[in-house]
């Protein structure tokens, strides 16, 4: 038995991948060592309406997985081990970017619901519907995918569980380096943000019934 060595389009497709997976583990070197901080970019202007949702929507900020919880980038290495940028950070605590980049996504999906941060005041309105999302995965892995992991938690006024979900989203960066991995991520994040938006949708009617 002889072993086959991959094929021409997988070799490179392969190298590929790995260019970008270095050009940002060393963090875009011909751009220097300079810090830059980046914020998640608005993913809001496309969004499309989910449903006709009249109640409210409490948002509790995401519980992140503890090595998420720092200012570095993450790029994931292999299956066990990451890499936490040192010169490319988040511009502010990252579960503060994507709870208020997921309120302003629902707000534009659920155009008629009061959606509001937990503990924020608003109009009292029902179907009373309560968020909470933990974030597992919120990084690049090194075959120049964005990856986003976790699962959500929607419950009613009587801490009754109506939705347990898990997810994952992968995203293909569209260049190399860091700008290109928060973009992707971005756009992960807003799928998250459509799926949650429908199933916000499906739990209401429910409760109205």
């Amino acid at each position: 038995m002889h072993t086959r060595c991959p094929t021409r389009p997988m070799r490179l497709l392969a190298a590929a991948g790995l260019g970008l997976f270095m050009s940002l583990l060393v963090g875009c070197a011909g751009q220097g060592i300079d810090q830059s901080r980046y914020t998640l970019p608005d993913e809001t202007q496309n969004v499309k309406v989910a449903g006709d949702f009249k109640g409210s929507v409490s948002l509790a900020a995401p519980r992140m997985a503890s090595y998420l919880k720092d200012d570095g980038i993450v790029m994931q290495l292999d299956d066990i081990r990451i890499h936490q940028a040192s010169n490319y950070l988040w511009a502010e605590p990252l579960d503060r970017q994507l709870q208020e980049r997921m309120r302003q996504h629902l707000g534009q999906a659920l155009p008629n619901a009061d959606v509001l941060r937990r503990g924020q005041s608003g109009e009292p309105s029902t179907p009373a519907l309560h968020v909470q999302l933990d974030v597992d995965r919120f990084q690049g892995r090194d075959d120049g995918m964005a990856v986003v992991g976790g699962q959500w938690r929607i419950r009613d006024d009587d801490d009754r569980t109506l939705s347990r979900e898990s997810f994952e989203i992968e995203r293909p960066l569209e260049d190399d380096g860091y700008p290109a991995l928060v973009r992707a991520l971005g756009a992960a994040w807003g799928t998250l943000g459509d799926r949650l938006a429908n199933t916000l949708v499906e739990v209401g009617d429910a409760a109205k019934k």
